[in-house]
């Protein structure tokens, strides 16, 4: 649950190359390569100079090379495992072993390896606005090493990826580049990052209290979420 939905105005499928070692979370801003399919977007993407691409939108799938579910396994306190001092996270999991000593990711399609692209060879794309959750922002300022900062009604911008585990990403830093001008922004910040409730009462390090559960009390949180505004 790398996305969550609130709104969406068009969701798109475009064609994804669907063997690849590259990664694509859900919740990636994401642009289309040559061949016209579906790439991470950088903070080169979306520059005004003529040829550069533009970011397309933010992804509704995974590409995934099937070594994780992106339910958000990290950060997570639905890992409440008594006794243990390993703290391996439950959610999107089948529990297999008391405690959750064994499980297996069912969040995404199992059959396909965890890859919810491989049958159709199309990723859902959402664009043209909308309202989103995603847990895909950047911590700390990929140039630079500052913390980022999401203030609400703030303007937010792809990630530059040093790496491509790093790109895609919302983050808050505009990145000028010398050929290419002032990377565009593609979204508004409407909350800073804060606990999402999973609706699952409880209490534990990670829980945050949520007094909108109707049944009142705390709720274990997925992880920190940031709430935009899409603008592409």
């Amino acid at each position: 649950m790398a996305l969550i939905e609130v709104f969406h105005v068009v969701a798109s499928q475009y064609p994804i190359a669907t063997a690849s070692a590259t990664d694509i979370p859900q919740g990636r801003i994401v642009t289309l390569d040559a061949n016209g399919e579906v790439t991470l977007a950088d903070a080169n993407t979306g520059t005004v100079a003529a040829g550069e691409p533009l970011n397309v939108g933010i992804a509704g799938d995974s590409r995934s090379s099937g070594v994780t579910s992106y339910s958000p396994e990290s950060g997570s306190s639905l890992h409440q495992q008594q006794g243990l001092t390993k703290a391996t996270d439950l959610d999107g999991s089948l529990i297999l072993g008391s405690y959750g000593d064994a499980q297996r990711f069912t969040q995404n399609r199992v059959a396909d390896n965890y890859n919810e692209v491989l049958a159709s060879g199309k990723m859902t794309v959402y664009h043209s606005g909308g309202e989103f959750w995603t847990d895909q922002y950047e911590t700390t300022r990929d140039t630079g090493g500052a913390a980022t900062v999401f203030t609400p009604g703030t303007a937010l911008f792809s990630s530059r990826g040093s790496t491509a585990a790093n790109r895609g990403l919302f983050t808050d830093q505009v990145v000028v580049e010398s050929a290419n001008g002032e990377s565009a922004y593609v979204g508004i910040s409407l909350t800073s990052p804060t606990g999402y409730p999973s609706g699952v009462p409880g209490t534990g390090p990670n829980a945050v209290g949520f007094q909108a559960l109707p049944e009142g009390g705390n709720s274990l949180s997925w992880g920190n979420f940031l709430h935009v505004k899409l603008a592409i």
